[in-house]
């Protein structure tokens, strides 16, 4: 070192460090725990691809139709889940008066019925005269005629079965209902569904809508739910690092995960924003932890540095170099 920086230091307990031979310690101890993990919780299988909606139909199309369903009806929680989707201020995630959502308002308006379903319908209706049909006279029939048939095909579906690739339906009055749902389920196969939600995302931006919002949010919630715990990559099986394939998860993502496996907070309707503000709070906390008075003396209270100083303090108790330890003579 220069005469300016052993001036500087002078005092200043001082070891060598060799930052090479460091590195590889820990690359070689985080290699064996890496490959010794990746043995037993390792994923089984071949890498898997993104979740599709083409997929889901092809392979629970029960589950497909049920989910078009329910936006079809108006059912779904998407339909009054609040900002930053819908004017449904009630149902935005708050903590007493604090609301972030409501200071955003709606900056991404969804009609789930309309924008899901209702505006692929009617690309379908474009192309197929039997379609629009059936999609006018669903339309011509009184809203509780159309309330009545959307409740008795939801209800159906919880009894359908698939033959053949089809779903078969206990019989009942469903109206156009089931012919309009099967067009959807034809179209989702073809994988153009989830092009014409992303091009309905944005159509001014066609051809190069890049927003794929509403593809993400179509197979939100119970299908996203069932395909995690096929998997095993719930919360409670660390999920967020189980990742469907050779490599490791957002392992990053723990802290902020975990709260979530708080039953107080992951069952809550406002669990998002309340996980969102105690992850704040720990951030700022660690940032500032050097000004903050009584925990920045944590050090002096538990005096680990001690021991990884142990031979300096060993020779210096009071860690004043000038100050050498007695010698007993």
């Amino acid at each position: 070192m220069s005469v300016i920086s052993d001036k500087n230091l002078h005092g200043i307990p001082m070891k060598p460090y060799d930052m090479v031979r460091e590195g590889l310690f820990v690359f070689g101890g985080v290699l064996v725990v890496v490959v010794v993990l990746a043995v037993f919780w390792g994923f089984p299988g071949k890498k898997y691809g993104p979740l599709t909606i083409q997929e889901v139909a092809e392979k629970a199309p029960v589950a497909f139709l049920q989910r078009t369903a329910s936006y079809f009806s108006g059912t779904s929680r998407l339909q009054t889940y609040g900002p930053p989707y819908t004017d449904n201020y009630n149902h935005a995630q708050h903590i007493g008066p604090f609301c972030p959502n409501c200071w955003v308002g709606v900056i991404y308006p969804l009609n789930a019925k309309v924008d899901f379903v209702m505006q692929p319908l009617e690309q379908i209706a474009a192309l197929n005269p039997v379609i629009s049909k059936y999609l006018d006279t669903y339309r011509s029939a009184d809203k509780r005629q159309r309330a009545e048939w959307d409740r008795a095909y939801l209800s159906a579906l919880h009894h359908a079965k698939v033959v053949a690739g089809k779903v078969v339906l206990p019989k009942g009055d469903f109206g156009p209902v089931p012919v309009l749902m099967n067009a959807m389920l034809s179209f989702a196969r073809t994988g153009l569904l989830e092009a014409a939600l992303t091009y309905n995302t944005d159509p001014s931006m066609a051809p190069y809508v890049t927003n794929y919002t509403w593809p993400l949010l179509y197979l939100g919630g119970p299908i996203m739910n069932t395909v995690a715990g096929h998997f095993d990559e719930k919360g409670g099986e660390w999920g967020m690092s189980h990742m469907a394939g050779p490599y490791p998860g957002a392992w990053w993502l723990w802290p902020y995960t975990f709260l979530y496996q708080i039953p107080a907070i992951g069952n809550s309707p406002n669990g998002d924003l309340i996980a969102f503000v105690i992850f704040v709070v720990m951030l700022f906390t660690a940032i500032l932890l050097p000004v903050i008075p009584g925990l920045r003396r944590i050090p002096y209270v538990i005096p680990i540095y001690k021991i990884i100083w142990r031979d300096w303090y060993a020779k210096y108790p009071t860690g004043d170099s000038s100050k050498p330890a007695r010698r007993e003579s």
